[in-house]
């Protein structure tokens, strides 16, 4: 059987990846919040690993469904997420978000719908990844508990290519309209591995700054995979906690499918 040869390039950033990732773990202090973190706009398969955007998107007139569902311990709650996104250029995508709590701490309610706006400033270079700017808003609609009475927030994604490797990266800052809630800072790490044709291992990593503080209270990391089959696509991953905050440990599972051409990473 041929081995494939990987460039120096792809050891280099996994070097690089989890230099960074132990770093922060080690570094950056945390606290317990004690409300329930707000979402940001999750984007869609299969341009996304779990919460972390690519800066690739779904060519002209393409359009992509999503079911997500998570289950978290302590607290102890079940996130439904309805999406879709539409790609309105081969370099401009919107996303829709319809998340919904249910048993936490006994109550059930929406969040605010959320909505994000990607564009792609630039392609994938020789020696630079592709770059897109994330622009996100957020209509107030959820129940009291779980709302920014509406929000705003501004970001970048970026991706690169690595042989069989996808690397991304996403800083996002997002204000609330309620005054008495913090603005949020949200850094998501994430690599996308193609074990087959059909099917992608995932690894994703968290920081955030949560609306209830002023210090990170959310450092998180997720594993899973992808299994594709005819533009529909299969995610199931598991996210622990690094520090002892909350939630213990979650577990994703999500249903999509594109319509529409998909353009070549």
């Amino acid at each position: 059987m041929k081995k494939i040869a990987m460039p120096a390039s792809f050891f280099f950033c996994i070097r690089v990846f989890f230099f960074s990732f132990f770093l922060f773990f080690l570094l950056i202090p945390s606290v317990r919040s004690d409300a329930e973190e707000l979402s940001l706009v999750v984007p869609l398969a299969p341009y996304s690993v779990f919460r972390t955007w690519s800066a690739f998107s779904l060519p002209k007139g393409s359009t992509s469904i999503s079911y997500d569902i998570e289950r978290s311990k302590d607290p102890s709650y079940y996130l439904h997420l309805l999406g879709l996104s539409y790609g309105i250029s081969d370099r401009a995508e919107v996303t829709l978000n319809v998340p919904y709590i249910d048993n936490l701490q006994g109550g059930s309610g929406f969040e605010d719908i959320g909505g994000a706006f990607k564009y792609r400033l630039r392609a994938e270079g020789r020696y630079s990844p592709a770059a897109s700017l994330l622009v996100m808003g957020y209509l107030p609609t959820g129940r009291d508990a779980l709302s920014r009475d509406g929000g705003v927030g501004a970001g970048a994604a970026l991706s690169r290519k690595l042989g069989p490797l996808m690397a991304h990266a996403n800083v996002i800052y997002t204000v609330s309209g309620k005054s008495s809630l913090k603005d949020e800072f949200d850094f998501l790490a994430g690599l996308d591995f193609a074990a087959a044709h059909n099917l992608k291992m995932l690894g994703e990593f968290q920081l955030r700054k949560s609306a209830f503080s002023n210090r990170v209270d959310l450092s998180e990391i997720r594993f899973g995979y992808r299994l594709s089959s005819g533009g529909v696509y299969n995610t199931l991953g598991i996210g622990f906690d690094l520090k002892n905050r909350h939630p213990e440990f979650r577990l994703m599972l999500a249903f999509g499918a594109s319509f529409g051409r998909l353009a070549g990473r």
